[in-house]
């Protein structure tokens, strides 16, 4: 499932055109894919209002409603003024439309009445993947009564009014019940508030080459198929060195629980040994974790060897006054290092830029840390230049060159995809931007967002879940040669193990239950793994 912005749909179709892909052809698929769905969807509606727009969009609306038309449906189709002067794909489409025995209206003449009919479901074909500004005047108007009117609506690739690059609305949209995107997903049906506008979306296959998505972009939505083969396999022969090791760094004080819930975390991501480095440990503690109590303020620890610590967390629960000696950390890491909570620290990772370069460190911030990371010191708020983001990127960020933490803010909730970006290159490490949809990131520009997960995540201490199952997952065999993708695996399972709990306990959910559901994550995984 490619993820592809307004500017690289548009590189896509002009390479599909330029591959003798017939631009029509893709508008016939569109636009049967949206009829299909709105009847699968709604299988008693007896009447269709299609709104059609100027451009490719209002094409696809076109081929909709005469395939609504042949399967029986009453159509009652709006348009611009000057509609019937069209050219190109979308006026054979309105040629196609008429030849099917329709009629149209200009879009002037709806009212609010004639979108609530009973059976009725209005279809949106207003604006697509094109729409940079906000929809003002009329058009405003008529997106307030589509909201307001009682039928269901569905949406052509990207609710009208939507900038489908952003995450946040740049003015009066549709808010739609179903949206049914069209070759690829884009950022704004991943992303909240905009995913909300989508209502229930899939996506239809228009018939796009593959490998044209491929070649306009990297980013991706993750499956289960593309997680899959990056499970790590235990070998035959294996021993708990070589399971992988996992030294976390965490607890203080009120905090002990948030290091704890790591070590567990850890351990059922699959490593073979666990130890916490702290001055003191949860009193409920499992057993089979190594204590090596050691004042983290100070680093490195006596009797912590190299070989217990395949792969480091530092970070949950663990009290400020060690950041003192995060660099130390850092430098004698023997392995990849997950960054979590206190150590996303913008001072000490500065101090630690050149070793950032050298080792594989993956940095783990929610919304507000990711803000308050951007917004310290060099200005990459502000001057995207060329090369660090995609055109979205570059054409929505801030211009104000302050580098204040509001507009960090700013711009994590409107485009986080560039924001992740912004994070890998900054900090050389893989960025995962926890969200309701989550963002990994590695500096070269490699992207995958997992939507995987439920609200009841929102919970204390699943985070400190997520650092200890990467730590594990980096520590195994192929961990550092293949971080970005285990870091997805990660991600994904983490996703997969709280809606497994949510199914179990509801939205009462706490981190340990997502640590209890995380081998039945791993294990529908081996599963749909298993071979004849």
């Amino acid at each position: 499932m490619k993820l592809v912005t307004a500017g690289q749909m548009r590189e896509a179709d002009a390479r599909a055109a330029a591959a003798g892909v017939s631009t029509a052809d893709l508008m016939e698929a569109a636009g049967l894919a949206v009829a299909r769905e709105l009847l699968a969807a709604y299988p008693a509606a007896e009447h269709v209002v299609v709104l059609c727009g100027r451009g490719n969009n209002g094409g696809d609306g076109y081929v909709a409603g005469a395939e609504l038309l042949r399967r029986g449906r009453k159509v009652s189709l709006y348009e611009p003024e000057g509609a019937d002067r069209t050219a190109g794909d979308v006026a054979a489409a309105r040629a196609a439309f008429v030849a099917a025995g329709g009629t149209s209206t200009e879009l002037a003449r709806l009212e609010p009445q004639d979108l609530a009919a009973e059976r009725t479901v209005v279809l949106d074909a207003l604006f697509g993947t094109g729409l940079n500004r906000p929809l003002e005047g009329a058009l405003a108007d008529l997106v307030e009564d589509v909201n307001a009117a009682p039928s269901p609506v569905v949406a052509v690739d990207v609710p009208s009014g939507l900038n489908a690059d952003l995450a946040e609305p740049i003015g009066p949209h549709v808010r739609a019940d179903l949206t049914v995107e069209l070759a690829a997903c884009k950022p704004a049906g991943l992303f909240f508030p905009n995913r909300g506008a989508y209502g229930r979306s899939v996506l239809a296959d228009i018939g796009l080459p593959a490998q044209i998505l491929e070649a306009v972009s990297s980013a991706e939505v993750l499956t289960e198929a593309r997680v899959r083969p990056h499970l790590p396999r235990t070998a035959p022969d294996a021993h708990k060195y070589t399971a992988g090791t996992v030294a976390v760094v965490a607890g203080s004080g009120p905090y002990l629980g948030a290091a704890e819930l790591a070590c567990r975390a850890a351990w059922r991501g699959g490593a073979g040994l666990v130890t916490l480095v702290a001055e003191q440990r949860f009193a409920g503690a499992w057993p089979e974790t190594v204590f090596a109590k050691h004042d983290p303020a100070t680093w490195p620890p006596d009797d912590l060897q190299p070989r217990r610590a395949g792969a480091m967390v530092i970070g949950p629960g663990l009290a400020h006054e060690a950041l003192a000696a995060l660099p130390e950390m850092l430098e004698w890491a023997p392995g990849p290092v997950v960054l979590d909570a206190t150590a996303l620290a913008a001072d000490a990772l500065h101090r630690s830029a050149a070793r950032l370069r050298e080792i594989t460190a993956v940095l783990t911030p929610h919304a507000g840390e990711a803000a308050r990371l951007l917004a310290a010191g060099h200005g990459e708020v502000e001057r995207v230049t060329e090369g660090e983001a995609d055109e979205h990127a570059r054409s929505s960020t801030p211009d104000r060159a302050s580098g204040s933490n509001g507009d960090a803010a700013a711009l994590v909730r409107r485009d986080p995809l560039t924001a992740a970006r912004l994070l890998a290159q900054r900090y050389s490490s893989i960025v995962v931007l926890k969200g309701p949809a989550t963002i990994i990131c590695e500096p070269g520009g490699q992207l995958a967002v997992s939507t995987r997960g439920t609200p009841a995540l929102a919970s204390g201490g699943t985070g400190d879940v997520l650092a200890g199952l990467l730590g594990a997952l980096l520590a195994s065999p192929g961990g550092a040669e293949h971080a970005f993708h285990r870091v997805c695996l990660g991600v994904w399972l983490h996703g997969h193990a709280g809606e497994l709990t949510a199914a179990e306990v509801g939205r009462s959910l706490v981190a340990s239950d997502v640590v209890r559901q995380l081998p039945h994550a791993i294990a529908h995984l081996e599963a749909a793994d298993t071979k004849w």
